[in-house]
């Protein structure tokens, strides 16, 4: 029995950590790899308090994230995230990520938090997209 898509988009959230998030940097996309954990329906990452990647969710809130994509194949299963992006004080979620990657504790990092408003599955069974809600 194949998995559902919303199973399929629950199971590369919680098993996949390490993704590609753009943002705005003043009109131009701005990329880099960044880890995340999703969390009550959300994704967290943490970044260091004065890096790029904060002013500009600080400046513009926007973003997008690919998730999944493992470079095995070109038609191989992935998701396309926009979403809302802003700093939070979660500090059990905060906790939890300078746990997992400790090289983190030694600066000053915040979380930053994402509420997606719209997900994609990429790629699945060679279609190339379809919408997703998983709430």
């Amino acid at each position: 029995m194949s998995k559902s898509n919303k199973e399929i988009a629950l199971q590369i959230l919680n098993e996949n950590s390490i993704g590609v998030m753009a943002t705005n940097n003043n009109g131009v996309p701005n990329s880099r790899y960044m880890t995340f954990d999703y969390v009550e329906s959300k994704l967290y990452t943490v970044a260091l308090e004065d890096s790029d990647v904060v002013r500009e969710i600080t400046e513009f809130g926007g973003t997008h994230i690919l998730l999944g994509y493992e470079g095995e194949g070109m038609l191989e299963t992935f998701l396309e995230i926009e979403g809302n992006a802003a700093t939070t004080l979660n500090d059990a979620v905060k906790q939890k990520l300078l746990d997992k990657y400790p090289k983190h504790a030694d600066g000053n990092f915040v979380l930053i938090q994402v509420t997606p408003t719209r997900m994609r599955i990429m790629n699945k069974d060679g279609k190339n997209q379809e919408e997703i809600q998983l709430y």
